[in-house]
């Protein structure tokens, strides 16, 4: 029971690390976007083509949500027994931001499944003139969400050594 109870406490370290909790989460990232490109395309070595057929973006986006959620986990670590924590929603919607801006860059392949849907066709033809600045505004929406969550750790660093000075 002990070692039961020893290796749980180990994977919630794990998690609590800043630093894995980024990446896993950044991997997650690429994860899902070859999985919604690959169904799209109809394959596992198409979709990964059509992700990578994206550039730098390719690597910017998913390094963004994981420098975002690394800043997010260790803001949570920080204030965690204090309940200062209120970085949560900028972390969701800055990763979402992002994953979304990916998942519109590909949604024109959708239409390869669907070419009856002129719907799908109008919007995907939209979105593929587009892609870039949409790639820049979910990279945008990363970096204000990073910079709040920075700004919340120096403000909450702050209130906690001010806390502890009083309290000693």
């Amino acid at each position: 029971m002990v070692n039961k109870i020893s290796e749980k406490q180990r994977i919630k370290n794990l998690i609590r690390n800043p630093f894995i909790f980024g990446m896993g989460i950044g991997i997650l990232v690429v994860l899902f976007n070859i999985s919604v490109a690959s169904l799209a395309e109809g394959s596992l070595k198409s979709g990964y083509e059509v992700l990578v057929s994206n550039g730098v973006f390719t690597y910017l986006i998913p390094l963004a949500v994981s420098v975002q959620m690394g800043l997010f986990r260790y803001h949570r670590n920080l204030t965690a027994e204090k309940k200062l924590c209120g970085s949560e929603k900028v972390g969701v919607a800055g990763s979402a931001t992002s994953s979304l801006t990916m998942i519109a860059c590909c949604l024109h392949h959708v239409s390869d499944l669907l070419p009856t849907v002129g719907f799908i066709v109008a919007t995907s033809s939209f979105l593929i003139q587009y892609k870039n600045i949409i790639f820049i505004i979910g990279l945008s929406a990363n970096a204000a969400g990073s910079a709040y969550i920075a700004r919340a750790i120096l403000k909450d660093r702050a209130i906690l050594a001010k806390a502890e000075k009083i309290a000693v």
